[in-house]
């Protein structure tokens, strides 16, 4: 993406040649007042000398302050860059605050119904790891949990069934079951999930080359994932997908090394402030319209994800008028009655 100071640059660089071309320009006039000296005319040629020395000390003049101006908005561009990266930051941690925000306002049987779904779901993963790395003393005693503590006793009897297979099950078959788990892991990007299982599964199966080169593999599927999704976001950036593209630099922050980082800093930068332009563009459109909820949506959208830009700030100073035009729009809007007989 275009830098915002590259027309800065070309002014700089226009004032460069500018002022060589009235260095030369006043050597000209300066040896031409030389000339004027040697054959007898002494006003002319200090006047001559003058007129260049005022010529070169004008373009120093007007050269510093291209430069001050060049440094002026390179030292703001920065400042601005670095106000993005502090916004996006503070948007995650207020997206974090939200989430953990709503989860205290559920009441506690709702609680204990996401909470315990969410609990069951971990246990029967952990049971089928387990199954896998062949811990049967950690299966057992989390079949009991699913059992006693959750009170689902065709589930757990569906568990003991998949051990007592296990245990049956010859040296072939559990490796089948072994590559079959990574794959579903992998799968579903549990890269750290997976390289636990290596450690153990290396363990049990010290000769195998699959169960050994399973680390590897681990790696070049992480490295498919994040090309791929370098790709789609390349793609999302010329295609000008803000939305896109802001959420595929979420994605890769757990792929991509600090070098990498800093080569789509640039362009990160770029998303965050065209996303920042996206959602100003919604509001106003919305507050034209008179569209007071959208408007609303957006200004909150503003100053939740660039809550330190000025732009915000100016919504924030706006936000109780559209709440009270909202509100009395709705009142005036026609209700909708019932055909019928009094």
């Amino acid at each position: 993406m275009v830098r915002i100071t590259e027309g800065h640059e070309k002014l700089r660089t226009l004032a460069t040649v500018a002022l060589v071309l009235d260095v030369l320009a006043a050597l000209g006039v300066f040896g031409y007042g030389i000339y004027a000296l040697a054959t007898g005319n002494t006003g002319i040629g200090l006047g001559c000398w003058a007129a260049a020395v005022a010529a070169v000390l004008f373009g120093l003049f007007l050269y510093c302050q291209v430069l001050l101006l060049n440094k002026f908005v390179s030292y703001s561009y920065r400042s601005y860059e670095t106000l993005l990266a502090a916004a996006e930051l503070q948007r995650r941690q207020e997206e974090h605050t939200r989430v953990i925000a709503e989860n205290s306002n559920l009441s506690e049987w709702a609680k204990r119904i996401v909470y315990r779904k969410k609990d069951f779901d971990f246990l029967r993963d952990t049971i089928h790891g387990a199954i896998v790395r062949q811990d049967w003393e950690s299966v057992e005693h989390l079949i009991r949990d699913v059992d006693t503590e959750f009170g689902y006793h065709d589930e757990a009897a569906r568990f003991r069934e998949q051990l007592e297979q296990a245990r049956k099950a010859t040296s072939a078959e559990r490796i089948t079951a072994v590559l079959a788990r990574f794959d579903k892991l992998c799968d579903a990007k549990k890269w750290d999930q997976a390289r636990e299982d290596c450690e153990r599964l290396h363990m049990l199966f010290p000769d195998d080359e699959r169960i050994a080169a399973l680390p590897q593999e681990i790696e070049r599927r992480r490295q498919e994932v994040k090309k791929q999704l370098l790709k789609e976001y390349d793609q999302a950036v010329r295609d000008q997908d803000v939305d896109r593209a802001h959420r595929l630099l979420f994605a890769l922050d757990q792929y991509i090394e600090p070098k990498e980082a800093e080569a789509l800093k640039e362009s990160a930068r770029g998303v965050f402030r065209a996303r920042l332009e996206q959602v100003k563009t919604r509001f106003s459109i919305a507050v034209s319209y008179k569209q007071f909820n959208n408007a609303i949506a957006a200004g909150e959208q503003v100053m939740r994800e660039f809550p330190n830009s000025g732009y915000a700030q100016e919504i924030a100073k706006l936000m109780p008028v559209l709440r009270e035009r909202a509100k009395s729009q709705k009142a005036h809007a026609t209700p909708v009655t019932r055909s019928g007989t009094a």
